[in-house]
């Protein structure tokens, strides 16, 4: 009698145990579904050459509003894509591009994430992927993937006052090319310019300038001209590694999917099929996201 309480106990749990399961993988598959990933569907890199319009944000969520009272909130750049208004197809393409949705033309059915994020009011040359580990090459100068590749970016940029960059001038302009420092809470002091160059004077008191740097800090370009007691009143990023905003001949708002020889040439990173772990191995930078409350106490028990 005993024994057979045993047997029937014992095999209670066998057949719970089996429920849990199946229940869990329900839940994963469910959860895949909600946010449009199916784990059995293969993806491959694809990379986005973005036009970034001044205004649009890049962020997942619209929830930041344009000025404190109003409720009019911005567009963010994945919106601005989805909408396929600025799609500009291949050749072999243009025939049926009108008809084609986002996923027809990209094959991206996961989360779509920016290379480097650009605020608000800067303009120019975005890219954004389905690939983590090419995000990661491109944004951490520390990777192993990146250590023989140096990224360079360049933006093009209107700063206060009127200035020139001679060999022999000791002026402000030439401090960037030294280092400067931004401030202890973006890092202190930046490495030197890559490249500096003055364009133009576009009014006595204004000058436009071309710097090229290696590092992506949190509005580092406009905070190395404010170090060195000037302001950027327009900035446009140009290029990203080799990667040029006049590859896409498009005015704002536009955008096309680079090839796979453009990406490899342009960031050195082969293109490959993607696993549903690399697609989403890629959260965005908490440095450049709020911070949720389980978040924060993680933070401070470190």
């Amino acid at each position: 009698m005993l024994f057979s309480s045993r047997y029937q106990l014992v095999t209670s749990f066998s057949h719970l145990s089996q429920k849990t399961s199946h229940l869990k993988q329900s839940f994963r598959n469910s959860r895949s579904s909600k946010v449009g990933e199916d784990p059995s569907r293969k993806e491959r890199t694809v990379v986005i050459l973005y036009h970034k319009p001044k205004g649009v944000i890049t962020s997942h969520s619209s929830s930041d509003p344009i000025a404190k009272d109003t409720a009019e909130e911005r567009i963010t750049v994945y919106q601005d894509i989805m909408t396929m208004k600025g799609f500009i197809p291949a050749d072999s393409d243009k025939d049926h591009s009108n008809s084609q949705s986002f996923e027809q033309v990209t094959g991206i059915t996961s989360k779509l994430h920016a290379i480097g994020r650009l605020d608000a009011d800067t303009t120019g040359l975005l890219l954004l992927t389905n690939d983590g580990g090419l995000v990661h090459h491109v944004t951490n100068p520390t990777a192993s993937t990146s250590k023989d590749h140096k990224l360079i970016k360049t933006y093009e940029a209107i700063i206060m006052g009127h200035h020139t960059l001679d060999a022999d001038s000791n002026g402000s302009l030439n401090q960037l090319l030294k280092g400067v420092d931004i401030g202890a809470k973006y890092g202190g002091v930046t490495l030197p310019a890559d490249e500096l160059k003055v364009i133009d004077h576009p009014t006595p008191k204004s000058t436009r300038v071309l710097i090229s740097i290696s590092e992506g800090r949190n509005r580092q370009v406009r905070r190395m001209f404010h170090a060195i007691q000037s302001g950027v009143m327009q900035l446009k990023r140009r290029r990203v590694g080799l990667i040029d905003l006049d590859m896409l001949g498009g005015q704002e708002g536009s955008w096309r999917v680079l090839s796979d020889k453009e990406v490899l040439v342009g960031l050195g990173w082969k293109s490959k099929e993607l696993m549903h772990e690399d697609r989403k191995q890629h959260a965005p930078n908490t440095l450049n996201t709020p911070m949720t409350g389980k978040t924060k106490r993680l933070k401070r028990k470190k």
